[in-house]
């Protein structure tokens, strides 16, 4: 299973707290071995891909130029094409602080993803049987 990790980033110069955060999900994540792939937005090599694409291509496929829109547009275009790969979503304790998180939410229930939480609370609202909840709670240790 294929997963992306969504989450409060909130800045175009991301922090080392913000990297450690998604860096120990990610980890938590792989510890499982349920997951074939772990999609990390806040990656180094994602971050260049995203930067060099918003500064270099003329044009996105559907003819819109990449930098004639805010940069965070582009990015949660970008991110939203990258989870739309992924079997699942991980979504960390703050990802309700950020509004590109919450669209990630939005575009997941639209397209029927499985979603999984690091807050129980998040498990427990999003699922109708509580007591499948616990089979979507993934808490960092």
């Amino acid at each position: 299973m294929r997963i992306y990790i969504s989450g409060k980033i909130g800045e175009e110069v991301i922090s080392e707290a913000t990297r450690q955060k998604f860096a120990k999900a990610k980890e938590m994540l792989m510890a499982t071995g349920r997951f074939t792939e772990i999609f990390d937005p806040t990656d180094d090599r994602w971050q260049r891909e995203l930067k060099r694409g918003y500064e270099t291509q003329s044009y996105e496929p559907d003819g819109i130029p990449a930098n004639r829109i805010p940069f965070h547009d582009y990015v949660l275009l970008r991110n939203l094409m990258a989870l739309s790969l992924k079997d699942a979503i991980y979504f960390l304790d703050d990802w309700e602080k950020s509004p590109g998180a919450q669209s990630e939410h939005s575009f997941a229930m639209a397209t029927g993803k499985k979603m999984l939480w690091q807050r129980l609370e998040d498990a427990q609202v999003f699922h109708d049987d509580n007591e499948k909840a616990d089979d979507v709670w993934l808490p960092i240790e």
